[in-house]
């Protein structure tokens, strides 16, 4: 009996002892994260960083509690620590990253995907992303040759959305340079200078007009940045030249005349070497080609070459005048062409005998056009006022001007007589594209100015037009495609 009460005594004490001293079960826990540095939450409450070594104090020794690691760019860690047993006293959480597996889809399919500007696939793509925070955007572009980029961007919320449609527009039409070589005012007269302009080229070359008939592309170049010339037709074959243009670094640029039998691809250089060769025409009898060179002096004068290459080139004008874009007469006795004299404020049509050295000066004017009966010039003028191109007619020895173009808005310009003489092929900026823009196309109108007609509305820059010596086709010079071409149309016309 004195034992028994002896034994209650002992555990009344300890028990009163653990209330007064405030005892309590209590267990030493530390606390890791894979990767460390994660905020620790305990019951909600935020206690440390991991690794966390702390005193947890446990009322009653069945008390549980709740573990959250949390860490910017991992999913939260969870766990739960009780007193029992007493012997686990490391707790490891592993975090895994935040990820989300989403598909990527667009329309039309197989476009290239870029993912925050790194090649990811091709549509349909499905990619799992790892986000580095939850706030993390990721930019994705699809890209399709012939259409515009299509862009989205991918967030880790809402979690539920893992699948991006993107729908690509096609390319309408791209920006291309055009090269022209004209005369330009400078402080020291007007000279021939190159500039290097904008130009929208349509990618469709499908062309609507009802006024013409079998458009085709004539020349094969795919380079954009490769610069082609207006089209020269041969008066007695089925043979084209024009100018490529090259645009070399800091500014240097040359031009060679290339000759390419129609119907055919195949091109062979008819001048070599890094000179501005450059508005080249035909002979009457097609036996030579007249051209304009800085080959012997920083200004350009006018030289022949024959048509197959061979014999070398003779030199024609020799003076201090820039001398450029001739055209020699049906007989084959006068050539006419645009020359700059020193200090020239306007450009002038002069005219020169084949086989003589005395030039005479007609009018202000550019690019003569002789007509087939060999009695009139034609040729274009920008207006001192509204600085727009008119195009003009006079007799051969600069008399009885006439102006067949009344334009205040737009320009008229590389006016072509046809074989016959009774039609005038020239490019305007009269018309507009499908989005209510200026664009150049090729128009015609009679000898005499009347029945003006729009020959080609593709929206394109169409421009330097001639005939072909039948008069059967019109040659042109257009970026429609992506990039610079010769083409042809058969012109329906009414008499």
């Amino acid at each position: 009996m004195v034992r028994r009460q002896g034994v209650l005594h002992v555990a009344f004490m300890a028990v009163i002892c653990c209330m007064v001293s405030g005892c309590a079960t209590k267990k030493m826990v530390t606390i890791r994260t894979d990767p460390t540095g994660a905020s620790v939450y305990l019951d909600g409450l935020q206690s440390g960083i991991t690794p966390l070594t702390t005193e947890l104090k446990f009322e009653p020794e069945t008390k549980t509690f709740a573990v959250t690691a949390k860490k910017e760019g991992f999913k939260d860690g969870t766990t739960v620590i009780r007193f029992e047993p007493k012997t686990q006293t490391q707790y490891d959480i592993a975090l895994e990253k935040v990820t989300k597996t989403v598909t990527i889809r667009s329309d039309p399919a197989g476009a290239s995907v870029y993912i925050d500007g790194q090649p990811s696939g091709i549509t349909p793509l499905t990619t799992k992303l790892t986000f580095e925070s939850k706030t993390k955007v990721f930019e994705v572009t699809a890209k399709k040759e012939g259409f515009e980029d299509g862009m989205t961007t991918v967030l880790f919320e809402p979690q539920s959305q893992t699948e991006y449609d993107l729908k690509l527009a096609k390319v309408e039409a791209i920006t291309i340079p055009m090269a022209t070589v004209e005369p330009t005012p400078t402080e020291k007269g007007v000279k021939l200078q190159l500039s290097l302009k904008p130009t929208l080229a349509y990618l469709e070359v499908i062309e609507r007009s009802p006024n013409v008939a079998s458009v085709t592309r004539v020349t094969n170049n795919e380079d954009k940045d490769l610069h082609i010339g207006g089209p020269v037709l041969s008066p007695t074959e089925d043979i084209l030249l024009y100018t490529e243009l090259v645009n070399e670094p800091a500014g240097a640029w040359y031009s060679n005349i290339q000759k390419q039998p129609v119907g055919s691809f195949g091109k062979t250089r008819l001048t070599y070497g890094k000179w501005r060769d450059l508005f080249p025409t035909f002979t009457p009898d097609g036996s030579n080609v007249v051209f304009s060179s800085n080959r012997t002096s920083q200004n350009p004068t006018l030289w022949r070459v024959n048509t197959d290459g061979a014999g070398g080139i003779t030199k024609l004008t020799s003076t201090q005048a820039e001398d450029f874009a001739p055209h020699v007469c049906p007989d084959g006795r006068l050539i006419v062409y645009t020359s700059n004299p020193p200090d020239a404020e306007e450009p002038q049509i002069w005219t020169i005998p084949w086989e003589a050295s005395l030039s005479t000066q007609l009018r202000e004017g550019q690019k003569p056009q002789a007509s087939p009966d060999g009695k009139r010039i034609l040729f274009f003028r920008v207006e001192k006022i509204t600085k727009k191109k008119q195009l003009w007619v006079m007799n051969i020895d600069g008399t009885g001007e006439t102006q067949l173009t009344q334009n205040t808005d737009y320009d008229a310009e590389d006016p072509r007589w046809s074989p016959n003489g009774k039609w005038i092929v020239y490019a305007s900026d009269e018309g507009f594209d499908s989005h209510q823009n200026r664009n150049s196309d090729i128009w015609v109108m009679a000898a005499d100015g009347s029945k003006r007609t729009q020959l080609t509305t593709n929206g394109s820059q169409d421009d330097s037009p001639c005939w072909d010596r039948k008069g059967e086709y019109i040659y042109f010079r257009s970026n429609r495609g992506g990039s610079w071409n010769i083409w042809r149309f058969k012109p329906l016309l009414s008499e």
